[in-house]
């Protein structure tokens, strides 16, 4: 499995994208995980094709995860996609996802490749991927994901502090992105994660690394900071790119390099 960080900035960030990853197993079939304002450009600016990826999963429906939408398809509609798409998201936040996607065809009403609506299950299959959902503590309803394909497993949290269950989705993965909003103690009714949650989260799931992300801009240097005694931690950043299949977690060398991040020259290293 192979992922890449399209964004890993909080909702309102005037340094990163909005928080986006792209995840691609070993045949190339492509999840988008939530798709915010900044996330088209950015996968514009990657190259990717129209037709790369197969599927748009939305952890929630808050404008930071999903107002990318109308840009993303407008720009495969006007370019001559064919590949139909899978699109998965709560029922209840299905109607608003369809009013931008009436926007990206407008004044049309349909497009030229087939959408197909999936309801998020708490536990489901897409070809040879199993998924599992749970809800984290947020002020809507966000859905983190684990993602097993390939004998690799993966979680991402979307928004919100972490509950019971999406610590038990989060059990012995090898690779973990957890919203972390504030590198202060925030209050346990707050619907978004601090560091010395995440630090607690990192020991108690067994997760191989954890990557923080959704971070507020005035929180980044602070968090920096915080997590240099904690090997298994790192600060997600725009453009990482991490493949599972070739990371030893079980190596504190090995996860320096994820942890390590960009290089110096401005190249993004593939792990």
């Amino acid at each position: 499995m192979k992922i890449e960080v399209t964004g890993s900035g909080s909702a309102y960030s005037k340094s990163r994208n909005t928080s986006a990853i792209l995840v691609e197993d070993n045949t190339q079939n492509q999840w988008l995980i939530d798709c915010g304002p900044t996330v088209p450009r950015a996968l514009w600016q990657r190259g990717t094709d129209i037709n790369d990826i197969q599927v748009i999963f939305f952890t929630h429906i808050h404008p930071d995860h999903c107002a990318g939408l109308p840009a993303l398809l407008n720009q495969w509609k006007s370019f001559g996609r064919q590949r139909p798409l899978d699109i998965f998201c709560q029922k209840a936040q299905q109607p608003p996802l369809e009013s931008l996607v009436q926007l990206a065809t407008w004044p049309k009403t349909s497009c030229c490749f087939e959408i197909r609506w999936h309801e998020i299950t708490d536990q489901f299959r897409w070809q040879h991927w199993q998924l599992f959902t749970a809800n984290s503590q947020h002020e809507v309803a966000n859905k983190a994901l684990r993602i097993e394909v390939d004998g690799q497993s993966l979680f991402y949290s979307g928004d919100g502090r972490p509950t019971s269950a999406t610590k038990a989705l989060m059990q012995g993965v090898d690779l973990a992105f957890q919203e972390c909003a504030s590198a202060q103690t925030l209050p346990a009714e707050s619907s978004h994660g601090d560091l010395d949650g995440c630090i607690r989260l990192l020991s108690e799931t067994g997760a191989g690394a954890l990557g923080l992300y959704h971070c507020f801009d005035e929180a980044l240097a602070e968090l920096e900071a915080g997590i240099q005694a904690h090997e298994r931690l790192f600060l997600s950043k725009d453009g990482l790119v991490i493949d599972l299949s070739v990371i030893d977690f079980s190596n504190p060398a090995s996860v320096k390099m994820l942890i390590d991040g960009p290089r110096s020259d401005g190249g993004m290293p593939e792990y």
